[in-house]
């Protein structure tokens, strides 16, 4: 499973939605929207800042 899937499944389990992403990453709803999706590529400063607003350590995503 790639980095952008876990994300996805881990924002599920926890009841996160994208907005909620957004408003704690300072993303816009269409980079969020179309990283999730898989329509564009997630930048690891993204990718920080999303482990950041998800609590979760950086390498949680990449095992």
């Amino acid at each position: 499973m790639d980095v952008v899937r876990k994300i996805r499944s881990y924002m599920k389990e926890t009841g996160r939605t994208q907005t909620y992403l957004c408003r704690k990453t300072g993303l816009t709803t269409t980079a969020v929207s179309l990283t999730l999706n898989g329509k564009r590529h997630l930048r690891v400063s993204e990718y920080c800042a999303i482990c950041k607003a998800l609590d979760v350590e950086p390498g949680f995503f990449l095992s």
